[in-house]
């Protein structure tokens, strides 16, 4: 009993300093009550939902591979899981949107629930199908609320401060995910059968994150965005200049998205690529990307209400094609390290503009339907970007492949350069 109360003591404490703490930063931005409960929340809920973040970049293979022996469709599936989560938030969107009882941070906290319950049935598990159907799950409820937030951040944050403040949030979910990646890999080094505790780990976390989106304030969605799931795709195909920024903004993710897998066999191959060790593979693949993309959050949150959105996603692509040229083109580690900054740099900067950039274009009203299209085209094209990629490396050599990578994404910078003058993208404010 006494350390029980010690403990909620100390958590209590805790929550407490981080609670001014937030509100210190949130101050410096707005003084409103709904801007700064949402903030502080919003930043708990990211340092929850890193935990599960680090399940789905490598905690969940490395256990499917160490402890059972998976085969490739089984990796396969669990690396398609977040984007097959990111297609389905239109499904997620459009029945939220159909309904006048619950608010949008509802569906988020009882999405957040089941991936608590699936995260806690995989310690469970006695079979890598089982435990890769529960997994697979749990990654595709924890991708729902994306499209939801959206309407969140445009209601309850000013357009001058959105930017700022969701590069503090996002950069929260990058600590919390690299630093309880960390520690995941430390406790299955020390007993591979740990790997039960660091499920329990993410299941309670997942607690966390869905008590955090419940304190959120949200609103029922509006009688506006009442859409069936078939006419908010038509979406796509009525507002043509949302099409348009969509299908540029898809040709440059491919571009370089099909790469992707190919980097780690490039960095490793003794005969095509570098020959690099483990350790230079680590730093180029995740330390010097991580710290740049972090970097790089901070200044695009920062300029984002700023500038052209547009403006920015062009300097976002010179650095896409700059990190995809420079690293499948050259021996010289120095390079291929710089070129690995870039790509952090870009993704960190894409990423800010990717949240935000729906709230430049469309009224309040139309934030969640618009996102929630935005979100699932990711996921459409994460779905295809490595089969393509693959497809093409029969062909092509990996230097050949990365010129074809940058004439996407360059054709994609001349597609975004057309709309940068209409007049639904040539503001700088917010759509409001």
């Amino acid at each position: 009993m006494f350390l029980k109360r010690l403990f909620a003591d100390k958590f209590r404490l805790a929550m407490k300093r981080f609670y001014h703490f937030s509100n210190s930063v949130g101050r410096a931005f707005s003084n409103t009550e709904v801007a700064r409960k949402t903030f502080f929340f919003d930043n708990w809920r990211c340092l929850c939902a890193g935990f599960m973040d680090s399940l789905t970049e490598s905690l969940a293979l490395v256990i499917v591979l160490r402890i059972f022996q998976a085969s490739n469709w089984i990796k396969s599936l669990i690396f398609a899981s977040s984007f097959v989560g990111n297609f389905f938030t239109v499904v997620t969107q459009s029945l939220a949107t159909r309904q006048k009882r619950y608010r949008s941070m509802d569906f988020s906290t009882i999405h957040w629930l089941a991936v608590s319950f699936l995260v806690f049935a995989s310690t469970w598990a006695t079979s890598v199908v089982s435990f890769s159907l529960l997994i697979s799950f749990a990654i595709i409820f924890s991708k729902q609320p994306i499209p939801l937030m959206e309407d969140v951040y445009g209601q309850n944050y000013s357009p001058q401060e959105r930017g700022s403040r969701l590069a503090i949030t996002l950069n929260l979910l990058l600590l919390s995910t690299i630093i309880f990646g960390q520690v995941g890999g430390k406790l299955m080094d020390l007993n591979l059968q740990n790997y039960r505790l660091v499920l329990l780990f993410v299941s309670l976390a997942a607690i966390g994150t869905a008590v955090s989106f419940s304190k959120i304030p949200s609103r029922v969605l509006p009688a506006e965005g009442k859409k069936s799931i078939a006419s908010s795709v038509k979406i796509i195909f009525t507002d043509k200049q949302f099409g348009m920024a969509l299908l540029w903004w898809s040709l440059s993710g491919i571009g370089i998205q099909m790469m992707g897998p190919l980097r780690i066999e490039y960095l490793m191959d003794n005969t095509c690529g570098i020959g690099a060790s483990n350790a230079f593979a680590v730093l180029v693949s995740i330390t010097i990307p991580m710290g740049f993309r972090i970097l790089s959050t901070f200044v695009c949150g920062q300029i984002f209400h700023r500038f052209n959105f547009i403006a920015i996603k062009l300097m976002v692509n010179l650095f896409l094609m700059a990190s995809v040229l420079l690293f499948f083109n050259s021996k010289a580690k120095f390079l291929v390290a710089f070129a690995s900054a870039c790509a952090g740099i870009a993704r960190g900067g894409g990423e800010i503009i990717w949240c935000l950039w729906i709230t430049k274009i469309v009224p309040k009203e139309k934030f969640s339907l618009y996102m929630g299209l935005n979100v699932a085209v990711t996921g459409l094209r994460g779905l295809l970007s490595p089969f393509i990629g693959y497809g093409i490396c029969q062909y092509l050599s990996l230097a050949q492949m990365s010129y074809f990578s940058a004439t996407l994404v360059l054709i994609s910078s001349f597609g975004f350069l057309s709309l940068i003058k209409h007049p639904r993208f040539a503001t700088i404010s917010s759509v409001e």
